[in-house]
């Protein structure tokens, strides 16, 4: 996998570019894209250092279970996504 990721990496600028040219919504969702990856990351790292603790805390803070599990789901398949979502 980790020769992958600087490929997924190098696409960065050609996905921007579309999702800049999508009409009327591109411009909004170029930010929002963003942060996705951006939150992504940081709650792969969370879960990847905190495990069952982190879980815990996640959803005692309000994060939906569903998607602390999801996140988990791709972790277990994807273990470098936490560094690959913070790179893009």
């Amino acid at each position: 996998m980790g020769a992958v990721i600087p490929k997924i990496e190098s696409t960065e600028a050609t996905v921007e570019t579309v999702t800049a040219k999508v009409p009327v919504y591109g411009a909004i969702a170029l930010p929002i894209e963003k942060l996705g990856y951006a939150v992504l990351g940081e709650l792969s790292a969370v879960l990847n250092a905190g495990g069952a603790a982190a879980k815990a805390k996640l959803a005692d803070a309000g994060l939906d279970e569903s998607v602390i599990t999801a996140v988990e789901e791709l972790l277990a398949s994807v273990p470098q996504v936490a560094a690959l979502a913070k790179a893009l």
